[in-house]
């Protein structure tokens, strides 16, 4: 198939640092193009790729707006009206009303939570094939008539199972409130262990990190690593104890959650958001009741946690998020579009 990729354009595939989105688009389509299939991606001109490449900015545009989005999604879909293209996978809620002009079938991924102004255009757009990420984002998205869930996956050779752990915790993202960065550094202390950081906090969190985060960091055995690469991240969560996500909102996904699976580091954290539906309890991780702290302490605790099985972990990650089983279910969904839509022109003709 002939496959459009549009990512976005605040930050370049692969991530250096921070950037799910972004990830998830060059995992998707490096395993496409490994399949055969002609992927052209939509993305900053900094980006490394198999793929063919096109960019409208030279550079990541940072920090997000609206205007640049649409601005680039809008020359992506010209581009793409130019020329000759099976189906687009579109990663913007901005870009689907000037997808209804192409011809093409449109598949787009929901990467965020719920929204109301994204959710009244996902619903003006029925001829539109939505994926969603978790069943629980779907649950509580807008009724989408063309949906389906397909959980995130990544490239297991870039995640060397480690089957040891040096004894402390690690929080990786973005520090913030709705990701309980305070809360992780609060269950190190409650717990006397030390715990890694990874990540940076985004303009719209700085008060809650001046407030809540900063003076937690000087705590005894806290280490602050700021924003990792991927090399960082992977050291990091090989070296852990548990991956510890004190979810205080409806996370769609969560891809450092599979990050620190497929390295064989459990996760550990609130049952909220997609949490239950892609930990597999006591085999890649555990989970407590939301906002139960000293019930997390208890894991932390545990024998069950000192003594896990990093290898069965391991395993069941790659059995569950591989590009290849994420791969697999979006051809599905292409081919879909593509037979529906030839289906719809012939009927017109």
């Amino acid at each position: 198939m002939r496959i459009a990729m549009i990512s976005t354009p605040f930050i370049r595939m692969p991530p250096i640092g921070y950037g799910g989105t972004e990830l998830f688009c060059y995992e998707l389509a490096e395993e496409l193009d490994t399949r055969g299939h002609a992927v052209t991606v939509f993305t900053t001109g900094d980006s490394i790729t198999s793929c063919r490449k096109r960019a409208l900015y030279h550079r990541p545009v940072w920090p997000p707006t609206a205007a640049d989005e649409v601005n680039h999604v809008a020359w992506a879909l010209a581009e793409i009206a130019r020329g000759t293209f099976d189906v687009v996978h579109l990663n913007s809620p901005l870009g689907l009303p000037v997808s209804a002009f192409l011809r093409v079938p449109i598949v787009y991924t929901l990467h965020h939570h719920r929204e109301e102004s994204f959710s009244r255009i996902y619903a003006s757009h029925p001829q539109v094939y939505y994926v969603a990420i978790s069943q629980r984002q779907l649950d509580l998205e807008v009724p989408l008539g063309r949906a389906r869930v397909i959980h995130h996956g990544l490239s297991p050779n870039r995640y060397p199972p480690s089957l040891h752990d040096d004894g402390y915790l690690a929080h990786i993202g973005r520090y913030c409130e709705e990701k309980g960065t305070h809360l992780a550094l609060d269950l190190a202390r409650l717990v006397d262990m030390p715990i890694h950081l990874g990540g940076r906090t985004h303009p719209q969190d700085r008060a809650f990190y001046e407030e809540h985060i900063a003076p937690r960091l000087d705590l005894p055995g806290v280490l602050d690593h700021g924003e990792v690469d991927h090399e960082q991240k992977v050291r990091i969560l090989s070296g852990a104890r548990a991956l510890v996500c004190p979810l205080l909102w409806e996370e769609p996904f969560g891809l450092v959650a599979v990050e620190a699976m497929l390295c064989g580091t459990p996760v550990i954290g609130f049952a909220r958001g997609s949490f239950p539906e892609i930990v597999d309890e006591g085999v890649t991780g555990f989970l407590v009741p939301p906002d139960d702290l000293d019930a997390l302490a208890r894991v932390a605790c545990s024998p069950e946690l000192a003594h896990f099985d990093r290898l069965q972990c391991a395993h069941r990650a790659r059995d569950r998020f591989s590009t290849s089983v994420m791969a697999t279910a979006y051809e599905s969904v292409y081919r879909r579009a593509v037979a529906l839509g030839h289906a719809a022109r012939a009927r017109v003709a």
